[in-house]
């Protein structure tokens, strides 16, 4: 995973994270849902692009890590 994928964005406990769509570079606002785990991982189709994204949400003690990387390998 590349350094970039990484860097994912780190938000406050509210009801709202984001992620920057690896295809079209947009920032994406998604609603966060503590009930379902601590680390989550989940597919979710871009509503600009629509290319498909691996949303990675990561709940740490008081802030919530949001990344996402491609569904799959583009060639």
């Amino acid at each position: 995973m590349d350094d970039d994928q990484l860097d994912g964005q780190t938000e406050s406990l509210d009801n709202d994270g984001s992620y920057i769509c690896d295809s079209c570079g947009e920032e994406i606002v998604i609603p966060l849902d503590p009930a379902a785990g601590r680390s989550q991982s989940y597919v979710e189709d871009c509503p600009v692009c629509c290319n498909p994204s691996l949303i990675h949400v990561d709940w740490l003690d008081d802030e919530v890590r949001v990344w996402a990387e491609p569904e799959q390998d583009r060639n």
